[in-house]
């Protein structure tokens, strides 16, 4: 916990703001994320009322996480409630996904960590074609299924991610957005990147959640930013955003929501 606070701190250091963007398509890009998280700061209704649901949900389930247990704990019975005050994003950070998906061709969107299905529902929305969403732990699987029945594009992959990512790729040509939202250690995320990086293209984008979460994340976020199919990063703190399109010098932007 000590680290993150730290890499906060030195985040607020380092955070530019728009008049820092030497780049028009990022410039633009930051400009036009701030005036869309504006005018959709109460998110989409449907969504944040099932948000408000799970908030007041008295459920119990006991949990199965895979994960480095960065945001619960492993193996037991925990409120709906909690889980979806401490383990879904936050409104803006659902709409910075929403947004940065509208940016990409949206056909084949991957959702690595559907949770309790909140991004998913966002991302859902602005998905032109399929969605595939993956959650290793069946008791969340099953509440997140209720969210999801309306949204039919949703396909959901159920098991460890480790397993069910390679057999998912295998049916897929190409990936246009990404959010590895999972497994918070080192190697899964270079594991679920790497994994990922052939079906990537030049309108791809990649986001990688609780990048200054731990030393682990941390290191995985360094490196996958400076493999040379990368050509440009935004670290927003929470999450880094990968760019794979040459708009000009490779850049390495620190923003604030």
């Amino acid at each position: 916990m000590l680290f993150h606070f730290w890499e906060y701190f030195l985040y607020f250091l380092y955070k530019e703001d728009q008049h820092s963007i030497h780049s028009p398509y990022f410039f633009k890009l930051y400009q036009d994320l701030k005036a869309f998280l504006a005018n959709n700061k109460k998110g989409k209704k449907e969504i944040e009322l099932q948000r408000k649901k799970f908030l007041s949900s008295k459920e119990q389930i006991l949990r199965k996480d895979y994960g480095a247990g960065s945001r619960w704990s492993k193996g037991e019975k925990q409120k709906v409630a909690t889980i979806a005050k401490s383990a879904t994003s936050p409104i803006k950070s659902s709409l910075l996904f929403q947004f940065l998906c509208k940016l990409t061709p949206a056909n084949t969107v991957l959702d690595l960590g559907t949770s309790l299905g909140i991004n998913t529902a966002y991302l859902s929305s602005v998905t032109k074609g399929d969605l595939y969403t993956f959650e290793g732990d069946p008791a969340l699987a099953h509440l997140a299924g209720a969210n999801l029945n309306f949204c039919p594009n949703v396909n959901k992959v159920v098991g460890n991610i480790d397993n069910t990512l390679g057999k998912v790729l295998e049916g897929i040509e190409r990936v246009d957005f990404v959010l590895i939202d999972a497994n918070h250690r080192y190697q899964p995320t270079l594991d679920y990147f790497n994994a990922i990086a052939p079906k990537i293209h030049k309108e791809s984008i990649v986001v990688i959640g609780d990048i200054h979460w731990s030393k682990e994340m941390k290191q995985a976020w360094e490196e996958i930013k400076d493999m040379p199919s990368v050509s440009s990063t935004i670290d927003f703190f929470d999450c880094g955003v990968l760019f794979f399109n040459n708009y000009g010098n490779k850049e390495n932007y620190i923003l604030a929501l």
